[in-house]
């Protein structure tokens, strides 16, 4: 402490009183009239966040677009498919997703079903000797289905339990997982085409964070790192970002925080889809560096 902060500290001291009893209500009171408690911090990038369903059709729909730019040539890293790969895989796992909302039949290797990439690395290979237009005319007609269908359900179909991969989960929860997994793929196909990737609305991006931090307790678990009892504090920032205090072991119940990161909202989206590394976010830490590595570890964890 410098003798500044020496001197402001005594005068805070000698300045300081005892609030009458009747302040704490009211301050309470006051702020719940700007925010409800719970409600994401608007100056912070929070707000309201997009309906799972609606997020979902709008994502296919901009990566269907931007399919047109492509030839189907172009390298997609960090796989090193072809663009007509890609398609390929996504038709593989939108045929799946199909199977597990029971609108037809789509015969996998179950030994595989737990791991994304595998599961379909037989559909991706057949897809490199395919005609790009033609599959990509496929796909669609896959996506369109899905799309009629998802945005046919109404809230309580929409909480229906499904398995897909390693999850069993709600629906809206895993319409939320590949919400991220298509926007990875745009951005992906974006960077193999020089352009830059469509904007993602703040609605969109809240959803996406808001899952994501949720989710960190059980990548945890996925990377075998145990953080016992501790709790974190996410401070998103940008649209679509927000404030979490976060539990680190599934189950458990928040506590006082022992590390805060603060990082962009998009940027924390990208850590969460495997395409920037803990050690590549730019992040401002207060706590524990160790913890904090370990959080974003563990929101590593939509692999696309």
């Amino acid at each position: 402490m410098n003798n500044d902060d020496e001197v402001f500290a005594l005068l805070a001291s000698a300045a300081a009183v005892v609030p009458p009893d009747s302040l704490r209500a009211k301050v309470l009171d006051a702020a719940a009239d700007v925010r409800r408690a719970g409600e994401a911090i608007e100056s912070l990038g929070g707000g309201q966040s997009a309906h799972a369903a609606d997020a979902y059709v709008r994502t296919v729909a901009e990566f269907s677009a931007l399919l047109d730019a492509a030839r189907g040539d172009e390298i997609i890293e960090p796989y090193g498919w072809t663009a007509v790969q890609l398609v390929g895989h996504l038709l593989d796992v939108d045929r799946y997703f199909g199977r597990q909302l029971r609108l037809w039949e789509h015969a996998i290797d179950e030994s595989l079903e737990d791991d994304h990439l595998a599961m379909t690395q037989a559909a991706v290979q057949a897809a490199a000797g395919a005609d790009y237009a033609e599959l990509v005319t496929r796909w669609r007609a896959v996506a369109d289905q899905l799309g009629a269908h998802i945005g046919s359900l109404d809230a309580e179909q929409l909480r229906d339990r499904i398995k897909f991969h390693l999850l069993d989960t709600r629906l809206s929860t895993v319409l939320v997982v590949r919400v991220f997994e298509v926007w990875t793929h745009i951005e992906d196909l974006s960077r193999a085409l020089r352009r830059p990737p469509p904007g993602l609305d703040a609605a969109r991006l809240h959803l996406m964070t808001a899952t994501a931090v949720a989710a960190i307790p059980l990548g945890m678990l996925l990377a075998a790192i145990d953080a016992g009892q501790q709790t974190a504090r996410l401070v998103l920032t940008g649209p679509g970002g927000g404030v979490w205090t976060q539990p680190l072991r599934l189950g458990s119940q928040a506590t006082d925080p022992a590390v805060t990161i603060v990082a962009d909202a998009l940027e924390f989206c990208r850590l969460a889809a495997q395409r920037t590394r803990p050690d590549e976010l730019d992040a401002e830490v207060e706590g524990s560096i160790d913890l904090a590595i370990d959080v974003l570890r563990g929101a590593s964890v939509f692999a696309a």
